[in-house]
This record gives C-alpha cells, sequence and structure tokens, in this order.
C-alpha cells in the first residue's frame, strides 16, 4: 500500500516482498513497519536467524530515514553501518519494527529502531548510520 506522498516504486522492493514488508509508519523521520518471517529464516538452532532480526532493523532504520528524504536532491540513501543488538530469541511469526531519525545530515543521516515480536516484547535493538546518496 502507497503511503501518503510515496509512489510505490520508492516504498516497494524485492526484499520487502521475501520478508512480508508492511509500511504502517513513514513520516517525519519516524518508521513502524510489519513483517511476517517464515521457517525460511530459522537457523540450525530452530530460532530466527540473527540475520533476520538485523534485516527487519535496519528496514525501520532506513524508512524513518528515507520519510526525510528530499527526492529531488537524493535517489536515495545506504547502510554504512548497523549495531544490532539482540535481547531475546525469535521465532516465526508476525514482527514490528519501530524507528526514529536521530540526525538527518546533507550527507550521512542516524536512526535507530527497536524490534517488537507479536506479544509485544522487545526482541532486538539497532542503531544505523547511512550515506545519503545525491542524484
Amino acid at each position: 500500500m502507497p503511503l501518503k506522498g510515496f509512489s510505490p516504486d520508492v516504498t516497494q522492493s524485492e526484499i520487502g516482498k521475501l520478508i512480508g514488508r508492511e509500511l504502517i509508519v513513514m513520516e517525519d523521520g519516524l518508521s513502524e513497519v510489519a513483517f511476517e518471517m517464515g521457517e525460511t529464516w530459522l537457523n540450525m538452532q530452530g530460532i530466527l536467524h540473527g540475520g533476520a532480526f538485523a534485516t527487519m532493523l535496519d528496514t525501520a532504520c532506513g524508512v524513518a530515514i528515507r520519510s526525510l528524504l528530499d527526492l529531488e536532491k537524493y535517489r536515495g540513501h545506504a547502510t554504512l553501518e548497523l549495531k544490532t543488538s539482540y535481547l531475546q530469541a525469535g521465532r516465526p511469526g508476525k514482527y514490528v519494527a519501530k524507528g526514529k531519525v536521530l540526525r538527518m545530515g546533507r550527507s550521512v543521516a542516524y536512526s535507530e529502531a527497536s524490534l517488537f515480536d507479536a506479544k509485544g516484547v522487545m526482541v532486538s535493538k539497532a542503531s544505523a548510520t547511512f550515506k545519503l546518496l545525491p542524484k
């Protein structure tokens, strides 16, 4: 579903489809993104691979940045660094990541996000630095 002020080509991607991403909030430096993580993401211990958590958190951080990005000046952004803290193991199911921009510069932006399971328990946190890509 396209969000206000953003065309589908800005809010949709192949990886978004793979991780069952649904953009709920994408405005004013904030994001809320829902995910449906299936058994494809399980590691050998039968829990969600850490990369699944990192992907969801990176997405929420990036969506928050994108909500402030002037698409007349920038063609997008790229993750320079992602620090992820794992608080609890994950199982297949629904997740929600909430992100916010802490600093938006002309060439670099900084954001953070928290990831919650279907019961509302925070399972992971991250902070990220992004390079803003001029046109």
